[in-house]
């Protein structure tokens, strides 16, 4: 086991497109990582990469980006690298080249590229256009890393294939239908990267790989062009590759990637990792690997993966900071082989945190009991989100309770037949959750503005605070003009509020 834990890459992935921090950030999160045992950064730019010339709508320097206060520039991400480069760690950057290309899509200059033209999500790998362009864009991205050895090109979750008009006449002819289409796409990237970067080793996504048989994958000599990084996010229970798998990709790749998670792989609209979730994924992964082992050939290493959002156009997952113990978990367990009580309580004390917090339910740890500042860059964002954790339960408890939905429904304000007894009760409460969400607010403004951009901290706001705000204002209004009017008539004239 040590041969897959200790002997390899452990890749820290990156998700550029949703809450990219700033390099204040980054200059003390490199080197924490880098004492946690990781070995190197997965970086997906993707809207953030400083692109040039004829790409430059698609990342940080477009007009937009810089409108909305967005990163990186040119100065900047090269920064970026350099403060990785300090501490050693290897990067790889990805670049998406199939699916998931929202961000080149959504461009009117590049829309008829879409595979399905009302979706932007996935390229239409038939038109003449497209290759230009995703090597235009791999040249752009290899250029700016200097010294790297691999490039991970994506191609995951095409979910829109052999659909357009050229893509379906194709699949007349197409010798193994869909699948040849996505294969023919794929190597013939993969075999420009190789002529023109021979020195790069090319890894992919494995899930479009999954479900093709094994001699498809061998007639197109796959396994000499790139390395499958092969992700799977569920817990011990759930989690389910199969032998077949691993029998088919031990016998056509020499070289094998792992990918597990450590935020952004529950809910799409997840405010804190769920620890034990994630814990478990890589004690699974352990699991499944030292059962398989001797299928793997070579074993590369794992990647961490840190989802910001779902896609391009989702909101907002796990912040990086709200991750940190939620990543220490995740490669204690993946060093010690498992996970137990004196990993959580090793990682608590390391963090600084008081009474063991990380084996709770965040909405059942005791709010702001940080006698001292904790030990990790960032640690007042996730006690920031902890609070709007427990906030957002009290607004929610309030809003369904039998108290409102019996005597302060819509009907009952609409109509002005409330009790006044009952709102005399309900006010104080409104009034409280909103002096304490503003206060919340004003918390989370202070402590987001050092480690992210402006365009961050409105959607951050715009998406959890102000809508909750914005209801128990309305509700305060509209219980204190139900105490001015004190109107007890059924059918009385409609509140216009």
């Amino acid at each position: 086991m040590d041969t897959l834990t200790v002997g390899t890459q452990r890749l820290i992935h990156l998700d550029l497109k949703g809450a990219p921090p700033k390099l204040t950030f980054f200059e003390k999160f490199f080197p924490f990582v880098k004492d946690l045992g990781a070995t190197g950064l997965l970086i997906e730019w993707e809207d953030t990469f400083p692109f040039l010339q004829e790409l430059i709508h698609l990342g940080g320097l477009s007009n937009s980006a810089q409108t909305s206060g967005a990163p990186y520039t040119v100065e900047e991400a090269k920064q970026l690298l350099e403060l990785a480069a300090d501490c050693g760690l290897t990067v790889i950057p990805l670049i998406q080249t199939f699916g998931h290309l929202e961000y080149v899509l959504k461009h009117v200059q590049w829309r008829h590229l879409r595979e399905v033209e009302p979706y932007p999500s996935s390229m239409c790998p038939s038109h003449s256009e497209t290759m230009p362009l995703i090597r235009s864009m791999i040249k752009q991205m290899i250029a700016f890393h200097s010294n790297i050895q691999y490039i991970h090109i994506g191609a995951d979750e095409v979910w829109h294939l052999g659909l357009c008009a050229t893509c379906s006449k194709r699949l007349l002819t197409a010798k193994h239908g869909k699948v040849s289409i996505y294969l023919d796409h794929i190597t013939e990237i993969a075999q420009h990267i190789k002529e023109n970067f021979p020195h790069l080793k090319i890894i992919v996504w494995d899930d479009m790989l999954r479900n093709i048989d094994a001699h498809i994958l061998q007639e197109y000599y796959i396994g000499s062009l790139v390395e499958p990084m092969v992700w799977h996010y569920n817990n011990l229970e759930t989690f389910h590759l199969g032998a077949p798998v691993w029998d088919k990709y031990g016998a056509i790749f020499p070289n094998i990637w792992v990918a597990s998670a450590f935020k952004g792989a529950t809910s799409s609209c997840q405010v804190i990792p769920i620890h034990k979730h994630h814990v478990s994924n890589h004690e699974a992964w352990l699991s499944d690997l030292s059962l398989h082992a001797s299928k793997i050939t070579n074993f590369r290493g794992i990647a961490l993966t840190g989802w910001s959002r779902f896609d391009h156009y989702a909101t907002l997952c796990e912040l990086l900071p709200c991750s940190i113990p939620t990543l220490c978990l995740c490669l204690k367990t993946w060093f010690s082989g498992s996970s137990t009580a004196e990993i959580y309580s090793s990682v608590n004390k390391m963090l600084g945190y008081m009474d063991n917090p990380l084996q709770a339910d965040v909405t059942h740890r005791p709010l702001f009991h940080y006698p001292s500042p904790l030990n990790f860059p960032g640690w007042q964002i996730i006690v920031g989100f902890e609070w709007f954790v427990n906030v957002r339960l009290k607004y929610r408890n309030i809003i369904d309770s039998d108290q409102m939905n019996t005597w302060f429904n819509q009907w009952q304000v609409l109509n002005n037949y409330t009790n006044p007894m009952q709102i005399e009760s309900i006010l104080p409460t409104l009034t409280e959750l909103h002096t304490e969400i503003s206060s919340l607010e004003n918390f989370l403004k202070t402590h987001l503005q050092v480690y992210f951009y402006p365009h961050t901290i409105e959607e951050l706001l715009g998406t959890l605070i102000l809508p909750i705000k914005e209801h128990l204002r309305q509700l305060k209004c509209e219980c204190e003009a139900q105490m001015t009017l004190g109107c007890r008539i059924r059918g009385h004239k409609r509140l216009n509020i």
